[in-house]
């Protein structure tokens, strides 16, 4: 199993990123790596009217690895992973957003688990970066806290994920591509696991008012994904999520000011996308994005 090499190809999905494609494409570059070989880099620019498809062009004249494609209008983050999955060859597929920054061992600990043919979905971690002088920056790095407990005993992919290249795609009107890849994946008898090594680096919304809207539109993706597969995501399990904030407090009793604010935002933008799915029939797969 030593000198067994697993080929990958990584996603980028970008929209108006000329600010941090660059870093994250030299940033993939720096990756410290034995078992995983970087077979291809496909970028997929939505919409973007920025530099973001020059700077693309520019790094797939230098590597013959990396391949552009110019999605020219948004249609959702899931269209562009169907675009990813019909163009990747290798087989595991990693899904990166093109915001983040990676750990120089990232890749390569997303992709460990799959030596194990009886994987099928690797999560990471991420850890927010913004958090001094952010007026809500203690509860977006409570919250990260919190996905990474509840992932250690039931994993919650998000932000970047690694997946074989077994399914031919995931419904458009998905809001949640990471739940909605996770669930099809368990339909057909894989695991998915969480490496918590595999750090990544991102920043989370600075204020309130962008911060429900990031927890509303993904509540109510969760409860599309409910509805059409009768499947819950680990952190829409009430009980064990209560007792993992007890767990922490007890821990850590100087939290429970920014948990309690945490409570009460998570509950109003929960409030909010169940109003939006229920009342209004919305399913926001198209989103605005949130400034950071």
């Amino acid at each position: 199993m030593k000198d067994k090499k697993i080929s990958i190809a990584i996603g980028i999905f970008a929209h108006n990123e000329e600010k941090n494609l660059k870093k994250l494409l030299d940033n993939i570059s720096e990756q410290q790596t034995d078992v995983a070989v970087i077979k291809e880099i496909i970028i997929i620019s939505s919409g973007s009217y920025d530099r973001t498809n020059e700077i693309a062009r520019k790094y797939a004249k230098k590597d013959r690895r990396i391949k552009f494609i110019d999605q020219l209008k948004r249609e959702g983050k899931s269209s562009a992973i169907n675009l990813f999955i019909k163009k990747a060859t290798a087989t595991v597929l990693i899904a990166i957003s093109s915001d983040l920054q990676l750990h120089r061992k990232a890749i390569e600990e997303i992709c460990l688990p799959f030596l194990h043919e009886d994987v099928g979905m690797v999560g990471s971690r991420p850890i927010p970066i913004n958090i001094k002088n952010n007026p809500i920056g203690e509860e977006v790095k409570l919250i990260w806290e919190l996905h990474h407990l509840v992932s250690l005993q039931e994993p919650k992919c998000g932000e970047m994920i690694s997946f074989r290249n077994v399914i031919r795609s995931i419904p458009k009107e998905s809001a949640v591509d990471e739940a909605n890849i996770e669930v099809l994946l368990k339909m057909i008898g894989y695991k998915v696991v969480y490496a918590p090594r595999s750090k990544v680096f991102n920043k989370g919304p600075e204020s309130i008012a962008d911060f429900l809207k990031q927890r509303r539109r993904i509540y109510v993706g969760h409860l599309w994904v409910e509805k059409k597969y009768q499947y819950r995501v680990s952190t829409m399990n009430s009980s064990r999520d209560l007792q993992i904030i007890l767990n922490l407090l007890f821990n850590n009793p100087k939290k429970i000011y920014p948990m309690l604010r945490l409570i009460a935002f998570e509950f109003v933008g929960r409030v909010l996308g169940w109003i939006d799915y229920y009342v209004l029939g919305q399913n926001p797969y198209v989103w605005n994005m949130v400034k950071r």
